[in-house]
């Protein structure tokens, strides 16, 4: 649930005034992903933070809206904001800071992405085999060739540029594939994945290639309405700027622009059968992209119910908003492919788990392997020199961004980067009141530690208390019905009408994180729970493979912190408003 909230908050825009201008977050333990407590930095509503990847530890830039719904309410963390008393030109660098970062990573991430296709590609012609799959080949389909769409889309391109347009196109590909195939540079397997992808492209156009059905989101009948006049009109004038923008791209000398040029070709088609048929016809826009997480979706029948009518009214708040203004911007556009992949998805992004790149323009992206030509020279030789320069560059990476818990973790990068902003330690306290860095510091990499620093060196105009989900949600309940038996109900995890048990929260009977003195008490009662658990586990291990069992242990874990009046589970939610 967590891809459609994204959604929502980026769609509609959600805000929270206490993100402006530049501070501190501090986000409060729980089970799972940064169980001891998380550290951002949020500056003019876009926040910043680190997250250990793969034993990498990379930069996340999101909004604030996306942010505080993620870790308030759905994984249930209370926030601390500590805003500081700085001017816009130091919020202005900060932010430069962390985008120069950001570029960095996402340069470094994208060649070792190419490395990995290198190696791939060497591996699958040494063994005669088929090639890896492209991304974006998948929108189109050989097979439904001579589209009407598709043909009159052919019949523009040939009107504006002449008969031998396509023909001289596909012409100069080829020779660049033939030219790329035969040469001994270890740089030209990127090269030849871009000209096989173009290739594919200008063959799509010449041969009329209609849409792939699976590059579809077929919406369910209860949301597939009858396109309006105003739908109508916004789709007419955003197939004619496709129509353009594939002429462009197809004089165009970029060498790179075949995903670009099938793209266009997909929306085209989309939006001529959209009209055609009345009906509005979206592309896929997580159609084979890796799930984001890997959690089962173990939700009820009741919250999948909710992920329902909330997609549904994010997919009608968007048409209108989208495609009834008469001019449609191609990037609102997307997000109306990414909410009718939801819809089409029973509310999720995709079927093995959320995607964290909802809500930023995910591209519609299918992928399709393609003929290989035969790559000339000695497979063996540069099979060996293409693993050597990945390895060269897992080890650039690691030694630039490997996680480590004490001298490199989500605190320590974070505060180095905002230093980083200035020219020198001296000109960050001058700016900020203090150092940020926690080197040096008796545990100053520790989350908790580093935000009461924070709070007690630099300039702070003041910390806003940002509740979690069931803390909002308790202050509603005992406010609308006070009283003991209230209270009761809500300690316990069977009873409370604000939470449901989930196994990934591990097991446990009673809520600790409302209070204190009686931590110790509830702690030993969730330790019994959690060990009668685990053993009722073992028994049902041969039906749930030891999800049961395995709750039961991390729920006798997570007790023992109680005993010592410290709470880290905090349960956690799959939907939230």
């Amino acid at each position: 649930m967590r891809a459609l909230a994204l959604l929502v908050a980026a769609a509609l825009g959600a805000a929270d005034a206490r993100a402006a201008g530049l501070g501190f977050v501090y986000v409060s333990a729980n089970v799972g992903m940064a169980s001891g407590g998380h550290a951002a930095l949020v500056a003019d509503e876009t926040v910043y933070h680190l997250q250990n990847s793969d034993g990498l530890l990379l930069l996340a830039r999101e909004s604030w809206p996306t942010f505080h719904l993620v870790y308030a309410e759905l994984e249930n963390r209370p926030l601390e904001v500590a805003r500081l008393d700085v001017g816009p030109e130091v919020t202005e660098r900060v932010q430069r800071a962390f985008a120069r970062l950001y570029v960095e990573q996402e340069i470094e991430l994208a060649r070792r992405e190419s490395l990995r296709d290198d190696v791939a590609w060497l591996e699958a012609s040494a063994a005669h085999g088929a090639a890896p799959p492209l991304r974006g080949a998948g929108l189109v389909a050989p097979g439904a060739a001579g589209d009407p769409d598709a043909l009159r889309l052919r019949r523009s391109l040939v009107a504006r540029d002449g008969a031998e347009s396509l023909t001289r196109a596909l012409g100069e590909v080829e020779r660049r594939i033939a030219e790329l195939a035969s040469s001994d540079d270890p740089s030209r397997l990127e090269s030849l994945r871009e000209a096989l992808l173009l290739r594919e492209a200008v063959r799509a156009l010449d041969g009329a290639y209609g849409l792939d059905p699976r590059a579809l989101a077929p919406l369910p009948a209860e949301l597939d309405d009858p396109l309006s006049a105003g739908e109508r009109a916004g789709l007419e004038a955003l197939s004619a700027r496709l129509e353009a923008a594939v002429g462009e791209l197809l004089r165009s000398a970029r060498p790179d622009r075949g995903f670009a040029l099938l793209l266009a070709q997909a929306r085209y088609l989309a939006a001529r059968r959209s009209l055609a048929t009345s009906h509005l016809v979206l592309l896929d826009a997580f159609a084979g992209a890796p799930p984001g997480g890997s959690r089962a979706d173990d939700v009820d029948d009741s919250i999948r119910a909710k992920r329902r009518a909330q997609a549904g009214a994010l997919l009608r708040t968007g048409r209108a908003r989208v495609l009834a203004g008469g001019r449609v911007d191609e990037a609102d556009f997307n997000l109306l492919e990414e909410s009718a992949s939801i819809a089409a998805r029973d509310g999720r992004a995709d079927a093995a788990g959320p995607l964290s790149e909802l809500g930023l323009r995910k591209l519609p992206a299918r992928a399709r392997a393609l003929d290989l030509p035969p790559l000339s020279g000695d497979f063996s030789a540069a099979l060996a020199a293409a693993r050597a320069r990945l390895r060269e560059q897992d080890e650039r990476l690691a030694a630039r961004w490997s996680y480590d818990l004490v001298r490199r973790n989500c605190i320590t990068e974070l505060a180095r980067t905002t230093d980083g902003a200035f020219g020198s330690p001296e000109e960050a306290a001058s700016a900020l009141g203090a150092s940020a860095s926690p080197d040096g510091e008796p545990f100053g990499f520790v989350p908790f530690v580093f935000f009461d620093r924070v709070r007690g060196r630099l300039r702070v105009e003041r910390v806003d208390s940002l509740p979690s989900r069931r803390e909002s949600e308790l202050a509603r309940v005992l406010a609308e019905s006070p009283g003991l038996a209230t209270r009761l109900r809500e300690s316990t995890v069977y009873t409370s009408s604000i939470y449901r048990p989930i196994l990934r929260d591990s097991a446990f009977l009673l809520f600790t994180d409302d209070v204190f003195w009686r931590r110790p008490a509830y702690g030993v009662v969730n330790l019994v729970y959690a060990l009668g658990y685990a053993s009722y586990g073992l028994v049902a291990a041969p039906f749930d493979r030891g999800a049961r069992a395995e709750a039961g242990l991390a729920g006798a874990m997570w007790s023992l912190p109680e005993l010592a009046f410290v709470n880290v589970r905090k349960g956690s939610f799959d939907w939230a408003d």
